[in-house]
């Protein structure tokens, strides 16, 4: 790194002169001080490399690839003292470029740091050095080097941000592709040879119970709903991903409850039978959407009342039968409101009553006004069955109570 004395001005600090990735201010162009400037290049490439070999993280980064970092290292020390942001035009990558470069080359942060303050710490010496056997001014020299430590502090925050944008991405493919395997997984369009390999990478075991999982916030915080499900990661990380209005998961644990949500569960089961699940999943989630309910919910907690849910046709016959003939007449609220807590308390009249705050003849008069309008004899299990499921029905059709 060849310095002219004359070269500093003032507190612009000193001009560093060398060959390749860095214009070289020359008294006298020749053959001889061409040869002296590629010849003091090599030497700072070579003694920027030794600070880099002392990085293990670096072996095993191309050397090629190092030493045109090195050099450009060369040129922006240049640039920065002769008060230039541009770097010459025939420098190949510039320091955020590298730094995506080592990210993708999994050099870690702190090592990618700590070896760019060792490079320029060699520069740093060796402007020092030379600006002193130049015998330039020294609060020119201490202005030159104080350019360089802010030079240092600029780029290692550069080569951080780099680091980090490279990491923003890959999470973000990272969890594309963990979607568009989870939707597919759902729908089953997985083929045994996709199936195993996708299910080795998200750590899905074939003779592994999973629970799949279909749930909906009732305020729209589909977040919300995601980082709950994710929360019950144990061994396996949960797939999650956002599906129409709802949030799918597959899971290795039954979820907890989430206030103001509804969460539908299908399984457990294996790899193979995932899609089944959903489906099951799906159609818990759409009779617990109908019949209002929040929390946790599978097959077992809503019972004969997924039937109740799918079969609308039965729903409408029945509720013709049964509640028509009441609805035409004055009272019909009351009328089958206790019809309906009569068979939620076990057909016991005291109960009924206590539930309604209303006196027990009350109760009676009623359920007698019901056998009127419709015939229904309510200790018929027959008959008491369809009652129930028209009243059910009903609860849950469009306009149903």
């Amino acid at each position: 790194m060849q310095l002219h004395q004359g070269s500093l001005q003032g507190q612009r600090g000193q001009r560093l002169v060398g060959q390749a990735e860095a214009e070289l201010v020359l008294h006298e162009p020749s053959p001889n001080g061409l040869r002296a400037r590629r010849a003091e290049l090599v030497e700072l490439v070579e003694a920027q490399l030794v600070q880099l070999r002392r990085f293990r993280s670096y072996d095993p980064v191309p050397e090629a690839d190092l030493r045109r970092s090195c050099a450009r290292n060369v040129a922006r020390v240049v640039a920065t003292l002769e008060q230039r942001d541009m770097l010459p035009a025939d420098i190949e990558e510039d320091e955020r470029a590298s730094g995506q470069r080592r990210a993708v080359q999994g050099i870690p942060t702190d090592d990618v740091v700590k070896a760019y303050r060792a490079v320029i710490s060699v520069l740093r010496d060796a402007f020092i050095e030379e600006a002193s056997a130049a015998a330039a001014d020294p609060w020119a020299v201490l202005a030159g080097t104080r350019i360089l430590w802010d030079l240092t502090d600029r780029y290692s925050d550069v080569l951080v941000s780099a680091r980090q944008q490279v990491d923003i991405d890959t999470a973000r493919r990272d969890e594309q592709h963990r979607i568009a395997f989870l939707h597919r997984l759902l729908a089953g369009s997985l083929d045994p040879a996709d199936l195993a390999a996708g299910g080795a990478v998200h750590g899905m075991l074939p003779d592994r119970d999973y629970w799949v999982l279909r749930g909906r916030h009732r305020l729209g915080d589909t977040h919300r709903l995601s980082r709950h499900l994710e929360s019950r990661a144990s061994s396996f990380r949960p797939l999650v991903a956002p599906f129409d209005n709802d949030v799918v998961a597959i899971s290795t644990a039954r979820p907890a409850p989430l206030e103001d949500a509804v969460i539908a569960v299908g399984g457990p089961a294996r790899l193979g039978g995932i899609p089944h699940a959903f489906g099951e999943a799906t159609r818990v989630l759409n009779v617990a959407l109908r019949y209002r309910r929040a929390g946790v919910i599978d097959s077992s907690s809503l019972s004969v009342r997924v039937a109740v849910e799918q079969h609308d046709e039965l729903g409408e016959q029945l509720s013709r039968r049964y509640l028509g003939p009441v609805t035409a007449h004055p009272g019909s609220a009351e009328i089958l409101g206790t019809v309906q807590a009569y068979l939620r308390q076990h057909r016991s009249i005291g109960d009924t009553a206590r539930s309604l705050s209303v006196h027990p003849n009350t109760i009676r008069y009623r359920l007698s006004r019901f056998h009127a309008l419709t015939g229904a004899d309510l200790s018929s299990t027959d008959t008491l069955v369809e009652v129930w499921w028209a009243l059910e029905y009903a609860s849950i059709r469009p306009g149903g109570g």
